[in-house]
């Protein structure tokens, strides 16, 4: 794996645990795509990082109290982009030690010396999971 790969993803692993949702803007380009199994959105990095207190917060209320990369798999598309997917593991109070897991594809631009995510796709639908295991 690409050690930019590793510290781009290490990096947002510790945001993403700490809930700091506005350093994990900074892992983004300055337009970029989200897509999920609801549909897809172009938006802003500053867009992000303005929304990202209220995420943060919608997390909090969830009762998330870890989040992890349990597997990262990288699938070089040229020299300039690859793709992605991390498995991750959230527990939550109500769930206890158990980890909740899903997985996300993101495309990554290689074109500067810092790589940037321009393009994730969720697999999965989370608002659904959370309404299943009644985390909202």
């Amino acid at each position: 794996m690409n050690t930019k790969i590793e510290q781009l993803f290490a990096g947002y692993e510790k945001a993403f645990q700490e809930l700091d949702l506005e350093r994990i803007a900074s892992f983004y380009s300055e337009t970029f795509i989200s897509a999920s199994p609801k549909g897809s959105m172009a938006q802003g990095r500053e867009e992000f990082a303005q929304n990202a207190p209220a995420a943060a917060d919608f997390y909090r209320k969830t009762g998330q109290t870890s989040g992890k990369i349990l597997a990262l798999t990288e699938t070089p598309i040229s020299k300039q982009y690859t793709m992605v997917k991390v498995h991750w593991g959230l527990t939550f109070e109500k769930t206890g030690s158990r980890l909740i897991e899903f997985d996300i594809s993101y495309l990554v631009q290689l074109t500067t010396d810092t790589p940037v995510i321009i393009l994730f796709i969720a697999h999965e639908d989370e608002e659904e999971t959370m309404k299943e295991l009644g985390l909202i």
